[in-house]
């Protein structure tokens, strides 16, 4: 076994990175000391620091569930009620790459589960329509409105200028009107 490898290794679990490793390697630690300091004779001590090491995380390495699979086991011989006892979280998946394989639909539907890949496509489906209508709305919209957008900012400039040339020869004209009464009136 070359260094590396035994990087890897902790716990007889050979983990894909080192920092996978690193992590049980920390979790070791932790349960050292919390066997050093934990009194298994007290049930409600145990249960609450299942709890707490549940709900922070504390363990995400197989190293740190069979511990916690051990405190479930304890908590079970001192007498505390299955109900008091939570499962412990799985925070990975395990079935990306045998989802569609046939031994596992066999074994879900001889359980009575059903894989709804049907339901999820029609699903799928209706969500992409309304988000096509939903894009077909804004870009009607972006059509109809009167702030220029990117696609209408030319002639809305255009337009503005037009208007202005159109005021400003009116005013010209006015100005001119007035000049001649002026010179007329006098």
């Amino acid at each position: 076994m070359d260094r590396n490898e035994g990087e890897l290794i902790v716990g007889g679990y050979r983990f894909g990175t080192v920092a996978d490793a690193e992590t049980a390697r920390m979790e070791e630690k932790k349960i050292a000391s919390l066997e050093e300091h934990l009194d298994y004779h007290k049930p409600q001590n145990v249960l609450l620091v299942y709890n707490k090491a549940i709900d922070n995380r504390a363990f995400l390495t197989p190293v740190g569930m069979i511990y916690l699979h051990r405190m479930q086991m304890q908590l079970a011989k001192c007498g505390v009620p299955p109900e008091k006892i939570r499962p412990i979280p799985l925070y990975g998946t395990f079935s990306n790459k045998t989802e569609n394989s046939s031994s596992i639909r066999k074994s879900l539907t001889a359980r009575g589960a059903h894989v709804e890949f049907k339901g999820r496509f029609i699903t799928s489906v209706c969500v992409n329509v309304l988000l096509v209508a939903a894009l077909a709305a804004l870009v009607f919209l972006s059509f109809r409105s009167d702030v220029p957008t990117i696609v209408n900012y030319r002639t809305a400039i255009v337009n503005e200028y037009s208007q202005w040339e159109e005021e400003l020869a009116e005013r010209e004209k006015a100005v001119r009107e007035a000049e001649r009464a002026l010179e007329t009136g006098q």
